[in-house]
């Protein structure tokens, strides 16, 4: 298990070095393949054939959904490649089941949504509902880069 604060150094040293909070930009930077077709039920997966490593997005997300999960996988490649090889395979991003799930919905929170952003929202008074409304995220995950954010801010303080 990762300490969430590692999380958010792995997230932001990523965006350092790339400059970008796409999910499809930093996939492509990265030499992720990404598939893209009908997967059924399942939004999305990531797995290493070879050495290689492959997103599976299904075709019928819309674009909102494959951002967050394409942020989601990425994460996967990012905390846990060492169980890429089996795969991680998503039905429900929010699930509470698995910690690495919340790992990398926390490292897709991070990388999508900026510190800058909440503050913004906190500054007007917003609540987790209009700050996924402004970003055009669900509110699980404006919900979990709050808390992150929360995290963050609380553990600066002397």
């Amino acid at each position: 298990m990762i300490a969430s604060k590692s999380i958010i150094e792995k997230a932001n040293k990523l965006l350092g070095k790339l400059g970008t909070r796409d999910p499809f930009e930093i996939a492509k930077a990265m030499d992720i393949e990404l598939i893209v077709k009908e997967l059924g039920a399942l939004k999305g997966f990531y797995k290493t054939i070879y050495g290689i490593p492959f997103i599976f997005l299904n075709k019928s997300l819309d674009k909102k959904t494959a951002r967050i999960v394409l942020a989601h996988e990425i994460g996967h490649h990012i905390l846990h490649k060492e169980f890429a090889a089996f795969g991680f395979e998503e039905t429900s991003l929010f699930s509470p089941a698995s910690r690495r799930e919340y790992e990398a919905n926390l490292f897709a929170a991070e990388i999508m949504i900026s510190d800058a952003d909440v503050e913004e929202s906190l500054e007007y008074g917003g609540t987790v509902q209009s700050l996924a409304l402004n970003l055009a995220v669900s509110e699980d995950f404006a919900a979990l880069k709050l808390s992150a954010y929360k995290f963050k801010n609380s553990s600066l303080q002397p």
